[in-house]
């Protein structure tokens, strides 16, 4: 009757006991083997969909910022060839009026000596041409900045989404805890 009573027959002995506490202890295990794989998949699942969104940022700012390059190329060559025809136009202008000039020369030569030389006209040219060239550069180095805003913004934003897929995967590791520990 190996450790039972006669008069309290359960059908449980040692050795059942055993036998049922085994199988609770594989199932458990099995259950935990299970959580792991889900728990596994789930982060390989994270971070290949982030990993796909910061490629599909990485690109997007690329591609922003080889629009704005290109229509910063656009305004530029736009304002040089109005500053060209600009110059043709003073230039004409100067030329007839040198025309002009030399018949009245004699009744005008005070005049002219009042009025800007060429020389002075051409180094007010060049001056303004060479701020503009600096105002190119500081657009450049602005691009440049924003540039780098967008991409430190970025960074912040998939710091940020890695903190809540981590927060995530605790919660559903408490929850499986919880479920497993509830049987």
């Amino acid at each position: 009757m190996s450790g039972e009573t006669e008069r309290n027959v359960s059908g449980w002995t040692v050795d059942t006991l055993r036998e049922h506490f085994d199988a609770l202890n594989d199932e458990s295990r099995q259950a935990f083997e299970s959580a792991d794989k889900a728990i596994i998949e789930a982060f390989k699942t994270a971070d290949a969909a982030a990993e796909l969104r910061n490629e599909q940022r990485f690109t997007a700012q690329q591609q922003a910022v080889k629009d704005a390059l290109i229509a910063q190329e656009k305004a530029v060559s736009a304002a040089l060839v109005a500053a060209e025809k600009a110059v043709l136009v003073a230039e004409t202008n100067a030329e007839k009026w040198r025309l002009a000039a030399n018949e009245w020369r004699g009744a005008m030569n005070d005049r002219e000596r009042t009025l800007m030389p060429r020389s002075e006209a051409e180094q007010r040219l060049q001056a303004i041409s060479e701020s503009n060239a600096q105002g190119l550069k500081a657009s450049a180095e602005k691009i440049d900045a924003l540039a780098a805003a967008v991409e430190k913004s970025a960074g912040r934003r998939e710091g940020l989404m890695i903190v809540f897929a981590v927060i995530a995967a605790i919660a559903t590791i408490i929850s499986v805890v919880m479920a497993i520990r509830g049987r």
